[in-house]
């Protein structure tokens, strides 16, 4: 008889255990549909903000595959030929990027489709591990919690831009980590400590915000999920280890390129708060930034990229929305140590633990970070909101003591679930048309937060570089940088004091013409900062333009020696050298370009130049080869080579670089010119006749080809022709006189 009811109790909980795996499976169905569906429109969308430096602009990652191995031991910005002092060590995404490069090439829609099934399983992770935090008895609130996670807006920066593939996969394998280490306290195998280390490991390995579970295993292992404590201090031991390992890796590769420097702040641009009024100013506006964090939990608008100076202004201890933050959050400390100690195993405290644990490591208060605010660093906490919301609803609305699954199910349940995916999954889907592009992006932020004066930076950038750039338009060109004026102008006016912004008004002005207001802001943004490479840079150029090499060649070193990886002034210093006639400067500037980018063509043509003017010929003609190896028309090394040929006699090769350079540029007057000169010397006095008349038809005032045309005539014995070149060629050097 017992034996009956064992084997059938036994039946009944196998069937059990398949109903709700099999329900499991459609409420993980569910989540990964609605996540997909929610961002599928951002398969539309372009590169945005940071996409360049990690994956487009990479030199690193667009080799493919074959990186992955450097980009384990390198810095994040080290393939954007960028160094930070105090940069990241985020390789997991990296590589991931590198994989995709190989495999797909460069499609950012490729990218934008892999942030999403990377989010989908941040969604199901997050479901799995509530479903057990929960003892799988309340499956019901695990689903809601995720449904929430899945379609708050709040969550748009980070899946649609590319560039915070880390924060996704920070998320993923820390949740995955935590799955596994749930699965081991109940089971105690030893493969599962082993992959939920590993997990947690490649979490670290994407970014550095798992950091904070190293508080949250220890509160949920020993005081939630705590049957047995043995297995609960190998778990934290491990995850302990795994951190250390993780942070001594990144320490030497950081070191490495020093770009660990701890006594590095980051800039008032990145976060204002490092030039806050005083400490209690600072200590005000970061409970400010807390209070932000979780009005944007509730109301998610309006969702910014960036949230600079002045977009957050300073606050003090007497401003109500400040108090009003210190007391919430003082509440919800209170709150979370009364729950547990009146009640444990309390999921309210353990929501409330969680967000507070996950939002302090992005307040500002313990030690400076790289930006006032930002909505990615919210996407963590957002788990303990999720929470919260959920067990509202489970014990104001639902109100299922059986905590049945099939509540979902329930008209009430449905109408409030639904009701939450149209307004917040709407504004999800809105936001997203947000990221199509930088302008994009940048117009739809700068209406709602007109006082960021980086928001106007950006958006002139963009408007004054690849929008310019990819206008061919002259008339369209000029309204271009009129609206990039605009908008630099509107940042100087919130920030009189932002020097880059002034060196970018002076480089517009420089390209316009307008010597005079290029000189005014880039002397503007040297008052501000005399260590401003770019206004050192514009400066120089404008002299060069103007021809005052001496002084232009003193601002260009100096810029040089602030950027030592600013190409375009080594180019401009050392086209002064050659007007100096210093061409040993010239030849070792361009090889200090060189030295660190090996195929930067434009030295190469200086150098060629350069030695064409020492007269050395065969050096000259290998730089001019190399250019054209790597870009075949480019007018100026084909005819510097074909000049080099001229020069030493090799008038063949000559001929033969002049006609190719007249195939590229008809128009190009001082190719026919050259081409003249070599069939005068290879005495074909026709064809140099033919070719020099051909020169002065495209450009009448050049008188240079004047004596070649009469001694031509001369050789021919046409005297009365050789006689009128040579009156007209004294007019222009008056000592030319026919042997």
């Amino acid at each position: 008889m017992n034996r009956t009811k064992t084997s059938t109790a036994a039946a009944a909980e196998e069937i059990t255990h398949g109903k709700v795996f099999s329900s499991l499976g459609v409420l993980c169905s569910i989540l990964a549909v609605l996540s997909f569906v929610l961002y599928a429109n951002t398969l539309q969308n372009g590169y945005v903000l940071d996409d360049g430096m990690v994956l487009k602009n990479n030199t690193i990652v667009m080799k493919g595959v074959s990186s992955i191995p450097q980009i384990f031991f390198t810095p994040r910005a080290a393939g954007a030929d960028i160094l930070i002092r105090d940069d990241f060590y985020r390789p997991l995404s990296m590589a991931m990027f590198a994989a995709e490069v190989q495999l797909f090439g460069m499609r950012p829609a490729v990218g934008h489709f892999f942030n999403i099934v990377v989010f989908i399983g941040c969604v199901l992770m997050l479901f799995l591990f509530l479903d057990k935090f929960f003892g799988r008895k309340n499956t019901a609130v695990a689903f809601i919690a995720a449904f929430l996670f899945a379609i708050h807006p709040l969550h748009t920066e980070v899946v649609a831009n590319i560039k915070s593939r880390d924060e996704l996969l920070c998320y993923f394998f820390g949740f995955w980590a935590l799955n596994f280490f749930m699965k081991f306290m109940k089971t105690g195998k030893i493969a599962l400590l082993i992959a939920g280390i590993c997990s947690f490991s490649l979490a670290l390995l994407s970014k550095e915000t798992v950091i904070t579970f190293l508080v949250i295993i220890p509160v949920l292992f020993f005081l939630y999920d705590n049957e047995n404590r043995r297995r609960a201090v190998l778990i934290s031991t491990g995850a302990v280890l795994a951190a250390g390992v993780f942070l001594l890796l990144r320490y030497a590769v950081l070191n490495s390129y020093g770009a660990n420097d701890p006594a590095v702040t980051p800039g008032f641009m990145e976060n204002a708060l490092v030039n806050a009024p005083d400490a209690l100013s600072r200590i005000a506006t970061e409970f400010f930034i807390l209070g932000k964090y979780l009005g944007l939990m509730f109301i998610p608008y309006p969702l910014l990229c960036d949230y600079s100076y002045s977009s957050i202004p300073f606050m003090g201890f007497a401003d109500i929305q400040v108090l009003l933050s210190v007391a919430f959050y003082g509440f919800l400390l209170f709150f979370s140590v009364f729950r547990l100690i009146k009640k444990k195993k309390d999921p309210w405290a353990f929501a409330v633990v969680f967000y507070l644990v996950t939002i302090v490591l992005f307040s500002n208060i313990p030690f400076f970070i790289g930006a006032e605010m930002g909505e990615r660093f919210a996407f963590f906490a957002s788990t303990g909101f999720c929470i919260t919301i959920a067990l509202a609803l489970d014990r104001w609305l639902i109100k299922d003591v059986n905590n049945n699954i099939g509540i979902l199910k329930s008209a009430k349940v449905m109408a409030v679930l639904a009701s939450l995916l149209i307004v917040m999954g709407g504004m999800t889907v809105a936001r997203n048309l947000d990221w199509k592009d930088d302008e994009t992006l940048f117009n739809a932020d700068v209406k709602k937060s007109p006082n960021d004066c980086r928001l106007y930076q950006w958006l002139g950038t963009e408007i004054a570089t690849n929008k310019y750039n990819a206008e061919p338009d002259i008339t369209k060109r000029q309204e271009l940088d009129r609206q990039s004026i605009a908008y630099f102008t509107k940042a100087l006016e919130v920030y009189p004091d932002f020097s880059d912004v002034a060196a970018q008004l002076g480089w517009i002005y420089q390209r316009s013409n307008n010597f005079d207001s290029a000189v005014y802001y880039d002397k503007l943004a040297l008052g501000i900062n005399s260590g401003n490479g770019n206004a050192n840079n514009n400066m120089g150029s404008i002299y060069y333009s103007l021809g005052r090499y001496p002084q232009a060649a003193e601002f260009l070193e100096k810029a040089i020696t602030i950027d030592p990886k600013l190409r375009s002034a080594y180019i401009t210093v050392s086209n002064c050298y050659i007007q100096m006639k210093q061409y040993d400067k010239a030849i070792a500037s361009c090889n200090r370009l060189l030295a660190f980018d090996p195929e930067y063509m434009e030295a190469s043509l200086v150098l060629g130049d350069a030695y064409l003017h020492i007269q050395n010929y065969a050096a000259a003609k290998d730089y001019y080869k190399k250019v054209i190896s790597v870009n075949p028309g480019n007018t100026n090394a084909v005819n510097g080579l074909g000049v080099a040929y001229l020069n030493s006699k090799d008038f063949p090769l000559a001929i033969e670089q002049f006609k190719r350079l007249i195939s590229l540029s008809p128009g190009y007057a001082r190719a026919y010119s050259n081409l003249g000169r070599c069939y005068f010397f290879m005495e074909q006095y026709d064809a140099a006749i033919n070719v020099l008349n051909k020169a002065q038809t495209l450009d009448e005032k050049n008188g240079a080809d004047f004596p070649i045309l009469a001694l031509c005539y001369q050789k021919k014995g046409e005297m009365d022709l050789a006689s009128k070149y040579e009156e007209m060629a004294k007019q222009i050097y008056p000592s030319f006189k026919l042997p």
